[in-house]
């Protein structure tokens, strides 16, 4: 199979060139809410996945420079490319509302593949938390 159609398995046996976008990453990580339906804390939830969508837009966009794509990759998964195979297990949001304790910097667990995200801000805070949180991190973990 692999010999008469070389092209099909292309990129599972080599390097991808092509550039990760921030939808890539939207359509990677579900979103894990346990918070009650209606509740304020879904509301504050809610609120934080538009921010996490609007931010990836900018980072892709440069507007988060030094920030890239990757780096956000980097931080939650310890990968800097989504393998063509895909992940063990389906990497997920979750969140850090203000009162459950320290919530102002994204975590994120790379063995689980789960980010969590600070709730409970306005977009400038949740975008500059984020900025500051990945800077700051060497490589991946947490802020």
């Amino acid at each position: 199979m692999v010999t008469s159609h070389p092209q099909a398995f292309e990129k599972v046996f080599l390097y991808d060139p092509t550039p990760l976008k921030a939808s890539d990453i939207v359509e990677l990580f579900h979103a894990r809410c346990r918070s009650l339906p209606a509740s304020n804390r879904r509301r504050l939830e809610a609120r934080t996945i538009a921010f996490w969508k609007d931010w990836l837009l900018e980072v892709e966009g440069g507007l988060a420079h030094p920030i890239t794509l990757e780096h956000v990759l980097i931080f939650a998964t310890g990968l800097q490319r989504i393998p063509a195979v895909g992940f063990p297990m389906q990497p997920e949001l979750a969140f850090l509302h203000p009162d459950d304790g320290l919530a102002r910097f994204p975590k994120a667990n790379t063995c689980s593949l789960v980010l969590h995200l600070p709730v409970g801000q306005t977009y400038t805070e949740f975008k500059n938390n984020m900025e500051l949180g990945l800077g700051c991190a060497s490589q991946f973990g947490e802020a």
